[in-house]
């Protein structure tokens, strides 16, 4: 049942009608062959009784008068059938009157001239198939039983009669076994036919994705309404398939039109940003000019404490503009550059290698630790992606305690590369997201520069989304201290 599980369909098939056929034929074959052969030798055995009546009438005659010369003649008669090899006549008391043998030379010949599977079966025959067969007949005079004519035959020519009508049954077996072959081998089709059709049809589905195709139907049974319904299927996911592509269309023209939208707007939003600025720089730097020159005068003409401390405060917020203007200036053009700027491939392991390399020697102060994966590669640009790791660099200088150490780690993780930098200190504040927003910084430092307006965290966010990457910021788990983390995707 394995072997035939793993054929072809067309070859199960016609192993199923083979074997069926030729179990019906086969039985059918021994049924009638053992009927043949209990027919002839009841045939064989009719004969002989008939014989012994005949040979037993001629005899009465002999019998009555003790004439064993006759009775001797009549059995003689029976050398016309080779196959009787002993007869013999009885007196009524069982004395043998007259017998019969056959030459044992001819016998002997006879035998001689059988073939091999003939003298097998003879030697091999038992039950009603025995070597000899033996009728008797009683005799009687006037209904009374005055003797008893026995006869026996040799069983030779029934079993040849048998292995010739055998060799017919097997001939015959061939043919119809051969003729089944070609009929199998024919009908076949009008199950194999349809169901490789379907299988053809379905690989060509898988490997095209062609819906359009159909499989032909010239059938009404169970196959072929499996056809049609498989058919039926394909015309339904043809038709969603032709929907869903033109839903598709219509969407990536929707899209396209709101990303040239979304771009246009973009770039009205950075040419406004860059118009504000120079607007803003050029008349804040005039204001700002009047209020220092007329604070110079002032100052010029009033040697007052009391005015010396207003003046300082006055150039201390003049001083503030003047920083304001160039980080929003730098910020509006930065964004604008960094949406314009061509990316490339870059080692980012190398650019990071560096770049402690130099903070090491600039700031002594503080312990740089690097833990760096050299063979990263990114698609960026490697003067952003330096100020990016400065600015982070910065940040944790800024809010970390001396002589703490700053680890600065680079590792690649399912196709993303991380950059993080880690430092011990001052705890992030609650709302973390805001940190990369434009001039905030929520983190409370002692040693906080004064020109710090919160403009690093959020160039560190423009620079890596320019790249294609997020970062997020959060705290350490065993100790007071931060690791801002970036995250960009691996030139594959």
């Amino acid at each position: 049942m394995m072997t035939l599980r793993n054929l072809h369909i067309k070859t199960k098939l016609i192993a199923m009608m083979m074997l069926s056929a030729s179990i019906g034929i086969f039985v059918m074959a021994v049924v009638i062959s053992i009927n043949e052969a209990l027919t002839m030798r009841n045939d064989i055995e009719a004969e002989l009784a008939t014989l012994a009546k005949i040979i037993g009438s001629r005899s009465t005659g002999s019998l009555a008068f003790n004439d064993p010369r006759t009775a001797i003649e009549n059995l003689n008669a029976l050398a016309i059938k080779k196959d009787i090899v002993y007869a013999a006549i009885y007196q009524e008391q069982g004395l043998l009157f007259a017998e019969y043998k056959a030459n044992p030379e001819n016998s002997s010949r006879q035998h001689q001239d059988y073939s091999w599977l003939t003298k097998s079966l003879l030697n091999l025959s038992s039950g009603k198939f025995t070597g000899m067969i033996e009728v008797s007949s009683a005799i009687y005079f006037e209904k009374q039983q005055i003797g008893t004519v026995r006869i026996l035959s040799d069983m030779t020519h029934f079993f040849e009669k048998i292995l010739r009508y055998l060799s017919w049954v097997v001939f015959t077996l061939l043919a119809c076994f051969s003729l089944s072959l070609v009929v199998s081998s024919r009908l076949h089709k009008l199950i194999s036919l349809p169901i490789l059709n379907l299988q053809k049809v379905t690989g060509k589905v898988s490997e095209s994705d062609d819906y359009s195709v159909r499989i032909p139907n010239d059938s009404s049974d169970e196959l072929g309404n499996l056809i049609d319904s498989f058919n039926a299927m394909l015309e339904q996911i043809e038709i969603r398939d032709q929907q869903l592509a033109k839903y598709s269309k219509h969407l990536e023209g929707l899209v396209d039109e709101r990303t040239d939208e979304l771009t246009e707007a973009n770039n009205r939003r950075i040419q406004w940003l860059e118009n504000m600025a120079k607007i803003l720089k050029h008349e804040l730097k005039n204001a700002s000019i009047g209020v220092k020159s007329s604070l110079e005068l002032i100052e010029r003409k009033s040697q007052q404490p009391a005015i010396d401390i207003y003046l300082e405060r006055a150039k201390k917020s003049l001083n503030y503009m003047n920083i304001l203007l160039a980080s929003v200036s730098n910020a509006s053009s930065m964004e604008a550059m960094i949406c314009k700027e061509p990316l490339k491939p870059v080692n980012l392991g190398d650019i990071v290698q560096s770049q402690i390399n130099e903070y090491k020697l600039s700031y002594p102060q503080h312990q740089f630790i690097g833990d760096i994966d050299l063979q990263l590669t990114v698609m960026g640009n490697e003067d952003r992606l330096r100020q990016l790791l400065d600015n982070l660099v910065n940040n944790a200088i800024e809010h970390s305690h001396l002589h703490t150490p700053i680890t600065v780690k680079l590792t690649h993780n399912s196709g993303i590369v991380e950059l993080s930098v880690t430092n011990e200190g001052v705890k992030l504040p609650d709302d973390k997201d805001k940190m990369f927003d434009l001039f905030v910084s929520l983190r409370d430092a002692g040693h906080w520069k004064s020109d710090n307006l919160g403009l690093g965290l959020y160039l560190v966010k423009l620079i890596t989304e320019g790249h294609g990457g997020s970062v997020q910021a959060s705290d350490l788990s065993d100790k007071d201290g931060a690791i801002f983390t970036v995250r960009i995707p691996i030139l594959v």
